[in-house]
C-alpha cells in the first residue's frame, strides 16, 4: 500500500513539472515569432547569451526584474541623413527597486536618454533613442546595452534595425582624373541609378570649373543616366578641382554634387605648390624643402630666386641628401611635413631628374607674417617661370 502511494506522488510531481516547463516555454514563443518570423531554439540559445527574456516573475524573491515588451525595433526604410526616433518601454516586474546604471550604444550615431534611473516595483520607464543616419545606405543593425542591478539580466540587449535608402545612387561619388600630360585627352563617367519605383528625371548637369565639359545621356535599357566629364585639351599645367552639379526631380536629392580633381603635367612638376612654414620662434633658422621633378629630357632649372630678403634658397641636386638643418622646432603648423620620399617618382615611368630646393628663414627675420615667393626659371617653353608662394609666421613669444 505504501509503495502504491509513493508511486502516485512521484507520477503527480512529474506531470506537474512537465506542465510547468511547457507553460514557461510557451511564454517565449510570441516574442521570438514576432521578431524572427519563426520559432527556433537556436535563436533562444543565442539571445540568452546576453539577455534572458523572462515573461514570468522571477523565481528568486526580493530582487528587481527588468523586462522589455519589444526589445527589437525594425524601423523599415528611411532616407539617408534622416533621424529615426523610437521609445523603448521597460517595466520592473520584481519586488525591489530597479536601478539603470548606464546605457551604451554600439555606435556614436545613436543618442540615448532615459526619463528615470530608479524604477519602483511594478512601475515602468522609457529609453528614448535617436538614430542619426549618415550618408551611407543599405541595411543597418545597431545594438543598445542597458546595464542594471537585475542579477538575472545585468546587461539587457536592445536592437534597432532597418534600411537606409536614397532616390539616386551615384557611382563613383568622386571623379579623380589623376595625372594627365598636357594635351592628353582625359574622360570619366558617372552612373546615376534611381531606386526601384522612382521615375528619375535629370533637369540639368553643370560643371563649376570650365576646364571640365559635361554631357549626359539616358540609358533606357539599364534605366539610368550617364554623365560624361571631359577635360579640355588646352587646360593649363597645374592642379584643378571642381564639382559636377546634377539637378533632378527628386525632392530629397534635388541637387547631387560630385567633386572632381586632377593635375595637368607639363615639363616640370613642383611639390608642394605652396610652401608653408607654420609658426616659428624668432631667432631660429628654419629650413623647408620643395621638390622638383623634370619630366622631359633636356629640361633644366636655370636659376632660383626668392623674395623677400629674409628668405634664402639653394638647389640640392640629390633630393635624398640628409639635411641636418631641417631638424628645427616648429611651434605650430596646419600642414604635414614634406617627406624626402616624395611622390613625383610615382607619376611618371622611367628615370627622371629630381632636384630639391632648400628654403631657409633667416635668424634676423622680424616677428610677424612673411609672405614671399620662390621663382624657378627653366628652359621649358610652357613653364619658363614657376612661382611658388611662401608663408611663415614668426613670433617673439
Amino acid at each position: 500500500m505504501k509503495i502504491f502511494v509513493i508511486l502516485q506522488i512521484v507520477l503527480c510531481n512529474t506531470f506537474l513539472s512537465s506542465w510547468t516547463f511547457s507553460d514557461n516555454l510557451k511564454s517565449y514563443y510570441p516574442l521570438i515569432k514576432k521578431n524572427t518570423g519563426m520559432i527556433s531554439f537556436d535563436n533562444i540559445s543565442e539571445d540568452t547569451n546576453i539577455t534572458k527574456v523572462k515573461n514570468t516573475k522571477s523565481s528568486v524573491r526580493y530582487q528587481p526584474d527588468i523586462f522589455f515588451e519589444e526589445p527589437i525595433y525594425n524601423f523599415g526604410k528611411v532616407y539617408k541623413n534622416e533621424d529615426v526616433e523610437h521609445v523603448f518601454v521597460f517595466k520592473n516586474r520584481g519586488t525591489k527597486e530597479l536601478n539603470i546604471e548606464r546605457i551604451k550604444a554600439s555606435c556614436g550615431c545613436i543618442v540615448l536618454e532615459t526619463t528615470t534611473r530608479n524604477v519602483s516595483p511594478g512601475m515602468t520607464g522609457i529609453i528614448v533613442t535617436i538614430l542619426r543616419s549618415g550618408p551611407d545606405t543599405g541595411t543597418i543593425t545597431e545594438s543598445i546595452s542597458v546595464y542594471s542591478n537585475d542579477p538575472d539580466n545585468p546587461v539587457y540587449a536592445l536592437k534597432l534595425s532597418g534600411e537606409i535608402i536614397e532616390d539616386i545612387k551615384i557611382n563613383p561619388k568622386q571623379v579623380r582624373f589623376g595625372y594627365v600630360s598636357k594635351g592628353e585627352k582625359a574622360q570619366a563617367e558617372v552612373d546615376i541609378q534611381p531606386r526601384p519605383g522612382f521615375n528619375l528625371e535629370i533637369k540639368d548637369v553643370i560643371s563649376s570649373n570650365p576646364v571640365v565639359i559635361i554631357k549626359y545621356k539616358k540609358d533606357e535599357r539599364e534605366n539610368k543616366y550617364i554623365v560624361e566629364a571631359t577635360l579640355k585639351e588646352d587646360t593649363m599645367v597645374g592642379e584643378w578641382t571642381g564639382n559636377i552639379y546634377i539637378l533632378t526631380n527628386s525632392e530629397r536629392q534635388s541637387r547631387v554634387i560630385v567633386p572632381f580633381s586632377g593635375e595637368v603635367l607639363g615639363d616640370v612638376r613642383i611639390y608642394p605648390s605652396h610652401l608653408y612654414f607654420g609658426v616659428i620662434k624668432k631667432g631660429s633658422e628654419c629650413v623647408k624643402s620643395v621638390f622638383i621633378t623634370l619630366l622631359k629630357e633636356k629640361i633644366e632649372v636655370e636659376k632660383v630666386e626668392v623674395q623677400p630678403e629674409f628668405l634664402v634658397s639653394e638647389i640640392v641636386t640629390d633630393p635624398r641628401k640628409n639635411i641636418v638643418e631641417e631638424r628645427h622646432e616648429i611651434l605650430y603648423s596646419n600642414f604635414w611635413e614634406v617627406s624626402t620620399d616624395f611622390p613625383q617618382k610615382k607619376i611618371v615611368g622611367g628615370e627622371k631628374v629630381r632636384l630639391r630646393i632648400l628654403t631657409k628663414v633667416r635668424k634676423d627675420a622680424p616677428a610677424g607674417e612673411i609672405n614671399g615667393v620662390i621663382k624657378v626659371y627653366t628652359n621649358s617653353e610652357i613653364q619658363p617661370i614657376i612661382n611658388i608662394p611662401v608663408s611663415v609666421t614668426i613670433t617673439d613669444k
